[in-house]
Parts: structure tokens; C-alpha cells; sequence
């Protein structure tokens, strides 16, 4: 055989076999991962700073095939900010295409109800990108919150509880940008109609929808709570709720609030100021603000938890029957030694 034929046959073994290889390369696993995982591509990533950190946190299987796979694929001008799924089999193509499509990962967030904004705090620490230091000092921040009609008292108000799908990358701003167009969505013709009705501003009724909700956690009752509280506004008498005080105490310990407690100053105690307080004490749930806008009418001025301990309240617009009820509820709850 002539030495040319050789070498010509040897070469093309040798591309034979480099074709089965990168074959097998690209048909399998692109990382190392056994698991399906996540990775956060930074704002202005290049394949220079991506492919070390794709080596060091997925394990990335063949750097140098992926860099020419990635550069025949125009990947680097179409990466995007943000965290992309990655399947524990993804294949080095694959690999490539979901970062190249921008499909970043999104994230079911789940704003509670009748919660504290620590809590809201904690679930944007978990939920989001940001840590949680972010999301407070907004909360925090007069002249942004003004912007969107709100202040760091009021705050609570513009969170409607609900399931809200975001970017894993969303910033602080962002987020409350998103939720005041959720607000607004919220807050249409028809409530904002009855709102006026009540002579209440949407963020009003959220301050009492916020007391409702503390008061009771039975949906059915709160129209009929929410009807008590309207009542005393009409009437100008304080609406003397405990949640308000444990609210001004800042302390969410306490079971029975004492006479004591009741005199702490603090605008946020309804004991010992007219109206309500200047912000809501929680985050509202829907349900309590759709008892306030739709009250059941009565003329009740009293409500004590009723002794079984059901969850639920005996009403009256009588001071001495009210008296009766909460000195039998107060006498079980000393039977059983709550303080």
C-alpha cells in the first residue's frame, strides 16, 4: 500500500473516530449533576466568565467542546440575567438552547395573608434573587413608596394576597412595582364605589379589614365584625381592639392584653385614640377586605370570644350582656390557666 493511501486512510480513521467522539460527547450529559438544578446567569455574562462558573457549579463535561458549540451557536449576545432550570441529562446542545432562549426560571410567589412584613420579608428572601436586606429597605423608603401612593405605615395595603408568577431575578423595586398594578387591578370601579359608600379610602379599608382579620379568622363572621367596627366609627366611640394593642406592643406573645396593656401611647392603640390606627396591623387577606366593603348590617357595638372556644364571638349592642360574655369567657380561660 503506498504511503499516501496509508496516511490518507489513517487520517481519516483518526476523523472517524473524532466524529464518533464528539457524537458521544454531544448525545450525552453535558454536566455532572445528578439532579435537576439551577444556575443564575449574571448580568453581562460573557462565555469568558460563564463556562469557568458552568465548570465549577454543574460540573460542565468538556469545556473547549462547549465554548465551540456556544460560539458556532452565537450564544454569548443573547445570554440573559437570570436563573435557567437545568435537567440532570441535559445534553451539551440542549444545554446551549435553553441559555441562548432566554427562557429564565420563573417563581410561584405566594404572598400570605393576615401576616407581619417580616414574614412578606422572609418569603421574598426565599422566593427571589435579592436577599432579604433588599425587599426591607424599600419597605422603608418614603420617597419610593410615595411614588405608589403609600408610605412605610401603609405599606401593608398595597399587598394583596395572592399567587404572583415572577423571575427568580426580580429586584425589590420591581416586585413593588408589579404589586401596585396588581393594587390597581384589585382596587376597581365597583370597590372603590363602595369604599366612598363607607366613606373610606381603599387604603382605609384595608387598616380595618387588617383588624378584622386578627379579630376573627372565621370567613363567615367577618361581615358581621367588620359591620361592629363600622358601627363605632359612625358613632365616633374607639374601637378599643386587642389585635391593636398586641400591634402597638410589638409583642405577638401575648394571649390575654391586660387594662395595663391598654394604656400604652401609641397611635396604633384603639383604646385610647378615635378612628382608626394610621396603618393597617397586618397584611389584610381578601376576604376581610371584602367584608368590610360588604358589611353585614347590624347594630352591634360588642363582641367577646365565645367560651367553647370555637373561633367564633357573641354580639351585642348591650354594655351589661356584653359584660356577662366576657366574664364567662374570662373565667374559662382561667379555668384552663391561660395568662
Amino acid at each position: 500500500m503506498r504511503l499516501k493511501t496509508r496516511i490518507l486512510l489513517a487520517a481519516l480513521s483518526l476523523l472517524l473516530l473524532g466524529s464518533i467522539f464528539t457524537y458521544k460527547i454531544l448525545k450525552a450529559s453535558a454536566t455532572k449533576s445528578d439532579y435537576k438544578t439551577y444556575f443564575f446567569v449574571k448580568e453581562k455574562e460573557t462565555l469568558a466568565t460563564l463556562i469557568p462558573r458552568l465548570n465549577k457549579e454543574l460540573g460542565l463535561k468538556h469545556p473547549f467542546v462547549f465554548r465551540k458549540m456556544a460560539e458556532k451557536m452565537n450564544l454569548e449576545p443573547w445570554l440573559k440575567k437570570g436563573r435557567y432550570e437545568i435537567k440532570a441529562d441535559i445534553t451539551m446542545r440542549e444545554l446551549i438552547k435553553t441559555l441562548r432562549e432566554g427562557k429564565a426560571k420563573t417563581v410561584d410567589f405566594v404572598l400570605p395573608s393576615v401576616a407581619s412584613l417580616n414574614k412578606f420579608i422572609e418569603v421574598c428572601d426565599k422566593k427571589l434573587e435579592p436577599d432579604a436586606e433588599q425587599f426591607r429597605y424599600l419597605l422603608n423608603d418614603s420617597v419610593f413608596l410615595n411614588k405608589l401612593g403609600f408610605s412605610p405605615t401603609t405599606v401593608c395595603a398595597l399587598l394583596i394576597p395572592d399567587t404572583y408568577n415572577l423571575y427568580y431575578h426580580t429586584q425589590p423595586d420591581e416586585l413593588f412595582i408589579k404589586l401596585k398594578k396588581e393594587y390597581d387591578i384589585f382596587w376597581n370601579e365597583e370597590r372603590q364605589n363602595k369604599a366612598k359608600r363607607l366613606n373610606l379610602t381603599p387604603i382605609e379599608v384595608s387598616i380595618l379589614a387588617s383588624i378584622v382579620c386578627k379579630e376573627t379568622n372565621k370567613n363567615d363572621e367577618m361581615p358581621i365584625v367588620a359591620g361592629l367596627y363600622l358601627n363605632r366609627l359612625n358613632i365616633l366611640m374607639p374601637l378599643q381592639s386587642d389585635p391593636t394593642v398586641i400591634f402597638a406592643h410589638k409583642d405577638f406573645t401575648i394571649k390575654r392584653v391586660s387594662i395595663e396593656q391598654t394604656k400604652i401611647i401609641s397611635p396604633f392603640n384603639t383604646y385610647n385614640t378615635l378612628g382608626l390606627p394610621p396603618g393597617p396591623i397586618c397584611i389584610p387577606s381578601k376576604q376581610a377586605i371584602e367584608a368590610v366593603l360588604n358589611p353585614v348590617a347590624n347594630n352591634y357595638l360588642y363582641m367577646c370570644a365565645k367560651e367553647d372556644f370555637s373561633g367564633y364571638h357573641n354580639f351585642t349592642n348591650n354594655y351589661q350582656q356584653h359584660l356577662i360574655n366576657s366574664r364567662n369567657y374570662h373565667s374559662e380561660l382561667n379555668r384552663l390557666g391561660v395568662r
